[in-house]
């Protein structure tokens, strides 16, 4: 596979862009690509090939089309049906670090593209493909959330608050079946959303799609920000949001995070609920 990369590379740069040397190559593979960053008259660049399917590229390019013009994506230099070469992001994760400028900035642009309109529910529907009749239905068919309660000693008010979020993160909220849903990242945890000083730019668009606007926001705000930081987001956000499904969206993604331990569900589980 990677022999196979490799040719493409030389391909895309010496024949499609005539490109034939270019500076400091880097690969590394993720879970969702194969990246080889390079550099060339000056800039820094990144070459992604999808390692999973054709359609990753297909949602990125969905997305340059629908959110592309607004400005907090990476510069798209050049792409085909295995490949696409972005402009290099330099920045930190989105964190209790990142500035009022910022968050009022990330706001903003996030109320822009959560109101453009999109049917049906999960990935946009192209080629058929990944997409479900209604919120509502996708949830009420996902397993029942378990947590191993073995790890960790909890008290009485810990006991309770993991209980409490089991019992509704299992109970679909009333009116989410009929949820209107609109153009989403899909993915937006705190490293896709890479801070440069005063500005900012979204990575990794594989998922863009069809959602309710708080399950976009439910992945975000679980960044470890200050309540300060949360409230300043909501103040500069002009989008209706539901907090009743805000907080169910959110729950359900702590209580289903594997890497996270339970007594820090629990505190996460607690910091929600005050929002």
């Amino acid at each position: 596979m990677l022999e196979e990369i490799h040719n493409h590379l030389v391909y895309v740069l010496s024949e499609r862009l005539g490109w034939h040397t270019i500076e400091r190559p880097e690969i590394s593979v993720g879970g969702g690509h194969v990246v080889i960053r390079f550099g060339k008259n000056g800039r820094r660049m990144v070459f992604r090939v999808p390692k999973h399917s054709a359609q990753q590229l297909k949602r990125t390019m969905l997305a340059y089309r629908h959110v592309g013009s607004l400005g907090f994506m990476p510069e798209k230099i050049y792409h085909d049906g295995k490949c696409i070469i972005e402009s290099h992001v330099e920045g930190l994760p989105i964190g209790p670090q990142a500035s009022g400028e910022v968050i009022v900035g990330l706001a903003g642009k996030l109320s822009l593209m959560h109101a453009i309109p999109a049917e049906r529910y999960g990935p946009l529907d192209f080629d058929c493909q990944g997409s479900h009749l209604d919120p509502g239905a996708y949830y009420r068919g996902q397993p029942a959330i378990s947590v191993d309660r073995s790890e960790s000693d909890l008290s009485p008010d810990e006991s309770s608050t993991l209980n409490m979020a089991l019992v509704q993160a299992a109970d679909v909220p009333p009116g989410l079946q009929t949820a209107k849903t609109y153009i989403g990242h899909g993915e937006l945890w705190r490293k896709n959303i890479l801070v440069q000083q005063h500005d900012f730019k979204i990575i990794d668009w594989d998922r863009i799609g069809a959602y309710p606007i708080e399950q976009d926001l439910a992945v975000l705000i679980d960044a470890d920000w200050s309540a300060a930081q949360r409230a300043l987001f909501f103040e500069n956000y002009t989008r209706p949001v539901n907090f009743d499904w805000l907080k169910w969206f959110a729950r359900r993604r702590i209580l289903l995070d594997k890497e996270l331990r339970l007594q820090k569900k629990i505190q996460k589980i607690k910091e929600i609920d005050l929002i």
